[in-house]
Order: C-alpha cells, then structure tokens, then sequence
C-alpha cells in the first residue's frame, strides 16, 4: 500500500487532470481548517462559486494571504480540479478591499446578507450577470453614506436575488393581471410572487401594500434608493420571506441580524 502524500501546490501542478486558472473573484466567506490551513468560498466570473483551501498559510505571512479580507475582490489563481468541491489556492491578489465593510455593523451585517444569499443559491456554473451585481453591490455598500445604507442594502439584497431570476410583480395584479392604481391598496400574495389588487385581496392574507410602499419597493428593485424610506424593517421582513420562499426555500441566518440593526419603521404622524 502506498502512504499518500501531502502537497500544497507541487502536486497539483503534476497532475494531469489539474489545471492552475486565472479568475476575477470576490471573497465572500474563509475559516480556519485543521492547525495551519484556511478555506476560502469566492464567487468567480469564470467559474462561479468555488471553494478553496490555503495550505499552511497560518502563522506566517505567505504570498496572496496576509490581505485577503472578507469581501475583497480580485484575482484568484487556483489549481483547480474537474468535478472537485475543494481546490488549492495559488494566489490571490485583492484590487480592491473595501475597508468600509467591516468598520461599520451594519454596513457589515447587509454584506454578509449578500454573501449569504450568493453562498446558498449559487453553483460552480458561471453566471456573468450575477458576479457583475455582486461587484457592484458591494461597492456601493462600501461608499454609501450611513443615512442611505438601509436602502442601500434593501437595493442590493434585490439586485441579487433578480440575478438569479427572481423578482416580484408589482405593476400587475399577479392573481388577475389587471393593472394597479397608482393610489390602489392590495396585499403581498408570497406564494404568487406579487402584488394583488384590491378586489383580489379582499379575502387573501399577507401584507397590506398601500400606494407609497408599492412605489418605494419598484424603486429598490430598480437600484433606485428612496429618499425616505418609512418603512426599512417591513420591507426587510418582506423581502426575506420572499428570497426564503422563492430562492433559498429556508430563512437567511444573517437577515435576522440585520433586522435587529435596521432603524425603525416611523409611525404615521397625526
């Protein structure tokens, strides 16, 4: 019998079915793994959601680690294996880290929500559109003023969940197709995906969608930040349980964390 062999990076190279590959990738989540080593999930432009692992990287500063930073984007060279659910990490170089991200709680906690999403619904098939809203989400979160970063989040949490083809009917009954009134009070059917007029939703539960509330929910779906948002924990609660009911099919742990760091929604005045 023969012993096997540890390796971090030689073996790989003379293996035939390895491949070292060159990706744009951001960094979404890394923990530590056994006594030295850590495992890194990026989500790549070429490759889509991979998982890697950094051999005797702990206790010293090793090339393309000592800046890799949760939710840094760059490029990742790995060797990576067909059909594989674990890689070895070559190198990584961050071009930007978004310092912003983890100095602020709440700006951290709508990142990690992001992540979040992307880790459970992704595969290891490249998706373009979705790395695209990934980027580009996480940069406006990194340089959104902290008034605006409630919307900013609401915004981007939509953006990818629309990148993966998912996105509410808003503009039409989603029971019976008619168009809504611009001042027309319906309710939120979750399992339909949308919005019911009023005469479809006199005998439906779900939350009551008035007039504002439907205009500022279309304008974070469109990337639009409202300039007073009333209600961020309502539209929070519904749009984790539409990403839970359409996307994941369970909750998000870090959506329940977000809303305890979200404002509260103001109430009517007199």
């Amino acid at each position: 019998m023969r012993a096997a062999r540890s390796c971090s990076g030689g073996c790989e190279a003379a293996d035939p079915d390895v491949a070292a590959v060159s990706t744009p990738a951001v960094l979404l989540r890394g923990f530590d793994y056994g006594d030295t080593s850590r495992i890194h999930r990026f989500y790549t432009r070429d490759h889509g959601l991979v998982s890697t692992i950094a051999r005797g990287v702990r206790g010293r500063s090793g090339k393309g680690t000592a800046a890799m930073t949760t939710f840094s984007s760059g490029d990742l060279v790995l060797w990576l294996k067909p059909h594989a659910e674990l890689h070895t990490l070559k190198d990584f170089v961050a071009e930007r880290d978004r310092r912003s991200i983890p100095r602020d709680v709440l700006r951290f906690a709508g990142a990690s929500s992001v992540a979040e999403l992307v880790l459970e619904h992704a595969e290891q098939e490249p998706q373009p559109s979705l790395f695209d809203a990934l980027e580009e989400e996480l940069d406006r979160l990194d340089a959104a003023p902290p008034a605006d970063l409630p919307a900013a989040i609401l915004s981007a949490l939509w953006h990818v969940v629309g990148a993966f083809g998912f996105l509410p009917q808003l503009d039409a009954c989603v029971r019976c197709g008619s168009e809504l009134g611009e001042e027309e009070i319906g309710r939120f059917d979750l399992a339909a995906g949308g919005v019911l007029c009023a005469r479809c939703a006199h005998d439906r539960a779900g939350p009551r969608v008035g007039p504002g509330a439907r205009r500022q929910l279309e304008q974070l779906v469109q990337g639009i930040l409202p300039p007073d948002l009333e209600h961020p924990r309502r539209h929070l609660a519904l749009l984790a349980d539409f990403a839970a009911h359409h996307v994941v099919q369970k909750p998000l742990r870090t959506l329940a964390f977000l809303a305890s760091r979200f404002p509260p929604d103001r109430e009517p005045g007199p």
